[in-house]
């Protein structure tokens, strides 16, 4: 009986020490930097999940609303947005927001130096992107950032 629960306990706290260590234990989120041209483009987040909750960090609602008070950086067709990550995500999405429809951007590359980039689109007129950065034990970021294509 002893035994028993000394292997139990000893189980419990090798998986609770796994998981803390595994996914509990980022408590820095990352940093990010958007550029277009070489000029630093500011971002809202969005939304998160990130190991612990980051109590010191309490998110403001940000929606499509709050982002069309922003000022709209000027960009030409096919700029490239190049986004640069302080920790490398597995996995980037790229949402385009406009007025009527959104629309997945697939041409996201890992280039080698560890940052993404894409192409902004033709149509002219403000245009809200979403990037999702998605790393181990389903942490990740949703940030926005606003264009104005000319």
């Amino acid at each position: 009986m002893f035994k028993k629960v000394i292997l139990y306990l000893l189980a419990f706290f090798t998986i609770s020490i796994i998981v803390n260590q595994t996914i509990l234990s980022k408590e820095e989120k990352p940093v990010v930097q958007f550029e277009l041209a070489d000029k630093t483009i500011p971002y809202k987040i969005a939304n998160y999940s990130w190991g612990k909750l980051l109590d010191k960090d309490k998110l403001e609602n940000v929606s499509d609303e709050n982002i069309k008070e922003d000022t709209a950086i000027p960009a030409f067709h096919g700029d490239l947005i190049k986004i640069h990550f302080s920790e490398q995500p597995e996995n980037v999405e790229v949402l385009e927001r406009t007025a009527t429809k959104n629309s997945y951007i697939y041409n996201h590359n890992l280039n080698r130096k560890g940052s993404y980039s894409f192409a902004v689109g033709s149509r002219k007129g403000e245009r809200v992107y979403e990037v999702k950065g998605i790393w181990k034990g389903n942490n990740y970021f949703t940030y926005l950032i606003k264009v104005k294509i000319i």
